[in-house]
């Protein structure tokens, strides 16, 4: 396994889900040599109204998730993700024979079934190697970009600001054509975004590169939606968004 891990929010049969997921585990390990996947099951036992665990809980499990993973890296099992919802929360491991089910079941049930949780180890069938973890676990553009949008609103809020009020952001997508950046500049300007700038000649990244601002405020799930509408339109003109700046702005004192 790698340190990149990260998480991000999705919707999983009508559920809110957690998502977490090693972003770099083909880094760390020939993955070729792991082609069975399993899972590990237990139940929450004090959800909360979103059907995730509560403080406390959540601080044990994790606890024990690392146990769990430290104990199956020594039989070179390798823990790739974590699924949270509707009161499960669901571990995947990538093993490089069939057999080791048992040594997940065996760990498991010696750390999670002594404090109390009923666990249930289970194979997982893939139609090619890997295509779970690349296919369910592993972020799309919109989940990268809500992974880097978190990060940049708690700047944000260390420096104390007032999140919901709206500035000016801005907003950087790069295209491989002018024709695709100029299709997409004449799409975003009907969701009420202005061009800053167009950069007219290729960057040193090969492609045209445009700025468009538009007043927003940068609390969830606002500056969620905002980015999830500009990758949309950017991906329809083969565009990649590349990212966004936003000035502080301190609450108003009375």
């Amino acid at each position: 396994m790698s340190d990149n891990w990260n998480f991000y929010m999705d919707e999983l049969d009508e559920h809110l889900a957690s998502i977490v997921v090693d972003l770099d585990v083909s880094e760390e390990v020939n993955i070729k040599k792991y082609k069975w996947l399993f899972s590990v099951t237990i139940a929450i036992k004090k959800p909360t109204e979103l059907g995730f665990p509560e403080e406390q809980e959540d601080e044990l499990l994790g606890e024990w998730e690392y146990d769990l993973m430290e104990r199956l890296n020594d039989e070179e099992i390798i823990q790739v993700g974590r699924l949270t919802t509707n009161v499960t929360r669901e571990f995947f491991y990538y093993a490089k024979k069939e057999k080791h089910s048992k040594i997940i079941d065996q760990h498991a049930l010696a750390i999670f079934e002594k404090n109390g949780y009923k666990t249930e180890t289970s194979g997982i069938e893939e139609d090619e190697p890997w295509s779970f973890y690349y296919e369910f676990l592993y972020p799309n553009a919109y989940h990268f970009q809500h992974m880097s949008n978190r990060e940049l609103v708690e700047l944000l809020e260390n420096e104390k600001d007032h999140l919901e009020e709206p500035r000016k952001i801005e907003h950087w997508i790069e295209f491989e054509s002018l024709d695709d950046l100029k299709a997409f500049e004449q799409d975003i300007q009907n969701e009420n975004f202005k061009t800053e700038y167009v950069e007219q000649e290729r960057n040193e990244d090969g492609s045209y590169s445009i700025t468009i601002s538009r007043e927003d405020g940068v609390d969830y799930p606002i500056i969620d939606g905002v980015t999830d509408l500009i990758i949309e339109i950017a991906q329809k003109h083969n565009g990649e968004y590349d990212g966004w700046e936003s000035p502080v702005i301190l609450a108003k004192r009375g």
